[in-house]
């Protein structure tokens, strides 16, 4: 029987390649409004979103590369 720990690693890395490539398209494809300056102006619900996507990515990749440690394995 296979368990996702031994074989799934290349689910997650193209998982977090993607939510990272989504969230880069996201903020590059998105109408700006000029003139805002503070820090408050620019972090509307799509900034947020595509900042959870990185965090999201970056983690899920990690765990696809083997730094986080996936449970299930024996």
């Amino acid at each position: 029987m296979n368990n996702i720990a031994a074989f799934g690693h290349k689910f997650f890395i193209f998982g977090g390649i993607l939510l990272i490539a989504i969230a880069a398209i996201q903020m590059y494809s998105r109408r700006r409004e000029r003139g805002k300056t503070s820090l408050h102006e620019r972090l509307d619900a799509t900034t947020i979103r595509a900042i959870f996507f990185v965090v999201v990515g970056i983690l899920v990749f990690l765990l696809g590369v083997g730094v986080i440690p996936m449970g299930g394995g024996r």
